[in-house]
């Protein structure tokens, strides 16, 4: 009996340290680990100021924040920098250092541009999550989309559209000014929209609002076709 109780005690004490040693060599793993408290990471704070819409060069109504975290507390004293996409964008203020409750805001002031704009907000030094991204849709100063304006010219025989390739969002006017010589705009593919009719000389003006998206080919039966020449694109977004 003696020997038997022996034995139970050494397979007791052999089937611990196993256990120990697959748990890890200093037998400190039991809970299979967890988030390192020190590492930092850094998300949209709500409310984040994400998805506003505004009037392109000014600010938008709500300022954008982020929260960054160590671990799962605030973090104190992270430096954070903002910056905007866009002609004319900018942030204010463009650096700033986290409080005690790791937030940091800015205000985006929006570019000239007409549509999708972006910015972002990044952790010096590095953060899970960073940088975090925004996106802000801008309209023009009417509440809707600036016009567009395409040029039909002759200048020495160099028949063209100007800008021959254009992108717009979706609601933008269109108008093509005859500034010299003999054209018309005459769609083709789909989609396509209504054209202006015959050739006529200039000075002549001629508009449409694309209210769809899609990728719209053009040209002037005059002087191209529909893959050569005086001939133009409009994607609309």
């Amino acid at each position: 009996m003696l020997r038997a109780n022996r034995s139970i005690g050494r397979t007791a004490v052999l089937l611990a340290a196993a256990a120990v040693t697959a748990c890890g060599s200093n037998g400190s793993d039991l809970g299979g680990g967890g988030p390192d408290p020190s590492a930092l990471s850094a998300a949209p704070s709500e409310p984040s100021g994400d998805g506003q819409s505004g009037t392109a060069g000014q600010d938008l109504a709500s300022p954008l924040r982020i929260v960054v975290l160590r671990g799962a507390m605030p973090a104190a004293g992270a430096v954070v920098t903002w910056s905007a996409t866009g002609t004319g964008a900018s942030m204010t203020p463009n650096v700033q250092t986290t409080g005690p409750d790791g937030i940091s805001t800015s205000i985006w002031h929006l570019g000239s541009e007409v549509g999708a704009q972006s910015a972002q907000a990044a952790v010096t030094g590095g953060a899970e999550g960073s940088p975090v991204s925004f996106s802000a849709t801008a309209a023009g100063p009417g509440g809707g989309p600036s016009p567009i304006e395409i040029q039909l010219r002759d200048d020495g025989g160099n028949n063209r559209f100007e800008p021959a390739n254009v992108t717009i969002p979706v609601g933008t006017t269109v108008t093509w000014n005859w500034v010299g010589g003999i054209h018309n705009v005459m769609p083709t593919g789909n989609p396509a929209f209504t054209g202006s009719g015959n050739p006529i000389s200039a000075p002549h003006a001629f508009s449409h609002t694309f209210s769809s998206p899609g990728t719209y080919v053009y040209f002037c039966i005059v002087h191209g076709s529909a893959s050569a020449g005086m001939r133009g694109t409009i994607v609309v977004q």
